[in-house]
């Protein structure tokens, strides 16, 4: 059992006591090594995944070999909850691109807990239907709108949940985005001769958030918003309640 889980999943940290209560004596520590395929396509979901830091991202694959990556989730989430609820199989790849720690419930428990408690079914539903959101947004971004835009885009993404230092190379940036790696090298040189990033042996730095998020299209400002708005109204609800 996890002692005081609350503090660095936000999907934990906004449940109530009575609800925390009910789900803490589930909860078992769960290690996320850089690389593991927490799930693949097809599998049975076992369990959920509660982030406390690191970053794994929802990836779909293509018979051609190719992939791209639809969803990030780190502490500010939750892997599996879709399909350990609906007692389904993983839609897609759920693999670990920085190394974290988390919480784990058996994906049997989690259907009990929201059979159990209307209230924490209605809290899944709200984190479910981000990622559903983030997941439409991502859809229409790599439809419409230019790499460079999508890069910047991803780069927030990827600091709104890990912090500035990004430790990720261009290959594997490019492999998430399902671009050529001599593109993303073409942007990111760009985007350090402009001050915005800082590239590193291995990693990122971003130094001027401001411009980044002007390079960036619109996916990005419209997603936080909605996802701001939404946990704001839960939050209302749960005080209200």
């Amino acid at each position: 059992m996890l002692a005081q889980p609350r503090a660095r999943n936000a999907f934990l940290s906004a449940l109530s006591d009575p609800e925390l209560a009910l789900i803490r004596s589930h909860l078992t520590p769960f290690d996320l090594p850089l690389g593991n395929a927490l799930h693949r396509v097809g599998d049975e979901i076992e369990g959920v995944i509660f982030p406390h830091s690191g970053l794994v991202a929802m990836i779909l694959p293509s018979k051609e070999g190719g992939s791209a990556t639809s969803i990030l989730v780190g502490r500010d989430g939750i892997v599996g909850g879709f399909g350990a609820a609906a007692s389904a199989a993983a839609v897609c790849e759920a693999r670990v691109l920085m190394a974290g720690e988390a919480a784990r419930v058996s994906a049997s428990a989690f259907r009990h807990l929201l059979d159990q408690s209307p209230s924490i079914w209605q809290h899944a539903a709200r984190f479910d239907n981000i990622m559903l959101a983030q997941a439409q947004q991502t859809a229409l971004c790599n439809a419409v709108h230019p790499v460079e835009s999508r890069v910047c885009r991803w780069l927030l993404e990827v600091q709104d949940r890990c912090g500035s230092k990004i430790p990720l190379t261009q290959s594997t940036i490019a492999q998430m985005l399902g671009v050529r790696r001599t593109t993303v090298t073409l942007i990111a040189g760009r985007l350090e001769g402009a001050g915005i990033i800082d590239g590193r042996r291995g990693y990122l730095d971003i130094i001027n958030r401001e411009e980044l998020e002007r390079h960036s299209c619109e996916c990005y400002r419209q997603v936080r918003s909605y996802v701001t708005g939404l946990l704001a109204s839960f939050s209302t609800t749960a005080a209200a309640d």
